[in-house]
């Protein structure tokens, strides 16, 4: 190897790294919360993936969390988008748009029974 490129290559190895580290780890979240308290502390966090294609013109199916139907309600949704879906969507022009969607549901709110007579 030429000695320009072996002192070249430790510059450019401390340039490249960090970046591609970057961006196969980094994500950007949009968080919609109400309350920290989930009803499920052994699996807190339901999440899948969502695949929109054509531009957002086919969406996809609702998602229908399995809340407990005695208070069905969520309180927390996140929605997410890695470097990786980013990259998809730019290199397929927006034809395949992916995104990971997070969510936990409310604890049951019960209502307290009569004591007493």
């Amino acid at each position: 190897m030429p000695a320009t490129l072996t002192k070249q290559l430790p510059l450019l190895l401390l340039v490249v790294l960090p970046v591609i580290t970057c961006l196969l780890t980094s994500c950007s979240s949009t968080k919609i919360i109400t309350e920290y308290d989930c009803a499920d502390a052994a699996n807190v966090n339901k999440d899948t993936t969502v695949w929109h294609y054509f531009w957002g013109l086919k969406q996809s199916k609702d998602i229908q969390p399995p809340c407990d139907k005695r208070y069905n309600h969520l309180n927390k949704v996140v929605v997410k988008s890695t470097p990786g879906n980013v990259l998809l969507t730019v290199i397929t022009l927006g034809i395949v748009i992916p995104q990971k969607i997070s969510w936990c549901c409310a604890p049951p709110n019960l209502q307290p029974g009569r004591l007493g007579n």
